[in-house]
């Protein structure tokens, strides 16, 4: 059922308008959802081995069968307390990991991404993603011997350098989409992207799961996600080659010779562009305001998610089984998917702006996380996860907005922020929001929804206020241009840094 209803209304829709940046999104996604699945299993048999010995694997092996069949004796009771311990103790390293290393990286890929191609942000990407999945996939073949604590830390470490988060590949897209794609048509590009790259999200457990039918080898697993991420790579270097317009300050990058100076040039320049896309921002506090918007935006997103998941529904009045959390995860990828593909086309055929798609979106989900806060059963649990849900409207629009305010050759570093802000809100607020969750769950189950509601309150307030621009750089552009599709700058005049100088003017151009 899921595959007809995603065939019939997702993905025929969308005949002519999908390209080659929507198919790399696509598979690696599909490649994170196919290992998704056995790296939880991973993770506890390795710390099983490592804790109580290679010789108890197969006991380990069982115990993990047992607790998630509830079928768990004394032995593998404490079994599963002591390596639940250790797993935790990891997974706060990991995540403080994540908070430090992802927002950091991103950042800096963005805006090397100016200089040296957007498209170098994607190769880099998943050329740490294929490390983690070689890594992944090592581990399937020597369950038993393999490092497993050292494992834990160094895939954790991979993935905060990597973006750490399943979408940070998109931002990388939205950066190349962002020069080839006109103003008007930014908003459902952008969707597209992220709604296809759930969609292989979607069907990567799916088809993990069909796998394990068959056959417990991980190893076949783990290879498949290893030849996605190839796959999308192939189609990174080899595809997207042909179809990327430089920019100027890209072109005047080539011409310099020598690796280092190149590295040295490429670290001036980001150091300047990242100080004018402040200093000389024309539309600072729009900058800023869309920003923060995209921040809450993104915590809105994820919480629902991960808190409801994870932890929320497995305690009264709830009790939801592993299978009965598969089928939710499913259905509300499903439902952001459909989202991005079908319900931005329908709000953009009665000729909404982009500030109120957003107040529309982000005042949906806020109405949502009161049901969650309140919910006493699981059709108001339910009701409120589809409500919340509509805050993804939110998230390509607000993306739309701020690459609008940027010049051509700063949108790498305006990409790299916003991914920034991405990780920072995923890896740090969803976690404060989990561990209030812990906190007050005694006194009241749904309170960690109430703080998500004060963060989507204050998204709301902000879009409200929010005024868009009536000039943009995508106007001013084509303004000055004689090709309409041409959205790269004016020659930058920060072509001194490149020599290795000092810019005398701004990088970014004049708006008058």
């Amino acid at each position: 059922t899921t595959l007809l209803y995603t065939i019939k209304f997702e993905v025929m829709p969308l005949r002519g308008q999908v390209g080659y940046p929507d198919l790399i999104s696509f598979l690696t996604l599909f490649s994170i959802g196919v290992i998704s699945v056995i790296v939880p299993t991973l993770q506890y048999v390795s710390i099983g081995t490592e804790e109580f010995g290679a010789s108890n694997y197969s006991m380990i092996i069982e115990c993990y069968d047992k607790k998630n069949h509830s079928e768990v004796n004394e032995t593998c009771e404490h079994i599963s307390t002591v390596v639940q311990k250790k797993l935790s103790g990891l997974h706060i390293k990991i995540n403080i990991v994540l908070g430090i290393l992802a927002p950091i990286f991103v950042f800096l890929i963005g805006g090397f991404s100016d200089v040296v191609g957007k498209k170098f942000a994607v190769i880099f990407i998943l050329a740490i993603s294929i490390v983690r999945c070689i890594g992944i996939t090592m581990n399937t073949l020597f369950m038993d011997t393999f490092p497993p604590s050292a494992y834990i830390l160094l895939s954790g470490v991979l993935l905060g350098i990597a973006g750490g988060s399943v979408m940070a590949i998109n931002h990388f897209l939205i950066g190349y989409l962002a020069i080839n794609t006109p103003s008007s048509k930014q908003t459902k590009r952008f969707s597209t992207l992220l709604g296809i790259g759930l969609l292989g999200y979607i069907l990567g457990p799916l088809t993990t799961g069909l796998i394990l039918q068959f056959t417990s080898a991980y190893f076949i697993i783990g290879f498949l996600s290893l030849t996605l991420l190839c796959s999308a790579l192939c189609l990174t270097i080899f595809a997207i080659k042909r179809h990327e317009k430089r920019s100027e300050i890209e072109q005047r990058f080539s011409d310099t010779s020598g690796v280092q100076k190149k590295f040295a040039a490429a670290m001036r320049y980001q150091y300047y562009n990242t100080i004018d896309l402040f200093k000389y921002q024309s539309y600072l506090s729009k900058f800023i305001a869309a920003n923060m918007m995209y921040m809450f935006t993104s915590v809105g997103l994820a919480s629902p998610l991960v808190i409801v998941s994870t932890v929320y529904v497995l305690g009264e009045p709830f009790k939801w089984s592993s299978t009965a959390r598969g089928y939710f995860g499913a259905g509300l990828g499903l439902t952001l998917a459909a989202h991005n593909i079908i319900t931005i086309r329908i709000l953009k055929m009665f000729s909404l702006s982009r500030p109120a798609i957003i107040r529309i979106g982000i005042f949906i989900g806020f109405v949502g996380t009161f049901f969650l806060a309140f919910a006493t059963s699981n059709s108001i649990l339910l009701l409120g996860v589809g409500l919340s849900s509509f805050v993804i409207l939110a998230s390509p629009t607000t993306q739309s907005i701020i690459l609008s305010l940027v010049e051509a050759d700063q949108i790498g570093t305006a990409v790299g922020l916003m991914a920034a802000m991405n990780a920072f809100a995923e890896s740090c607020l969803v976690n404060i929001i989990l561990v209030v969750y812990q906190k007050t769950k005694d006194m009241m189950n749904g309170f960690c929804f109430l703080t998500l509601s004060f963060l989507l309150g204050i998204d709301l307030v902000i879009a409200m206020f929010y005024r868009h621009p009536q000039t943009t750089r995508e106007d001013r552009s084509l303004l000055t241009q004689s090709d309409d599709n041409n959205l790269d700058s004016p020659p930058c005049p920060s072509s001194d840094v490149l020599k290795g100088g000092v810019p005398k003017t701004p990088t970014t151009p004049s708006r008058e």
